[in-house]
């Protein structure tokens, strides 16, 4: 059950992503440490205090799907 939770918050992610104007399977946590690499307006200390297990968690994602990105 736990993992389909996961899989289902990555799912919004990704399209609370798209909507807002992101790229196609990137989450919005990947998409606000892009937004901080660039020296851009950010949440990354806000998502990054949500999930208090994964204290870099916005850039595991970004790393995630910049590695994805180039595989394909």
């Amino acid at each position: 059950m736990r993992v389909y939770l996961s899989r289902i918050g990555i799912a919004l992610s990704v399209l609370i992503n798209v909507i807002l104007g992101g790229y196609s399977n990137q989450t919005f946590s990947a998409r606000n440490w892009h937004w901080k690499r660039t020296n851009k307006w950010h949440i990354v200390p806000i998502i990054d205090a949500l999930w208090c297990r994964e204290p870099n968690h916005c850039l595991v994602c970004w790393t995630y799907w910049v590695v994805r990105k180039e595989i394909k």
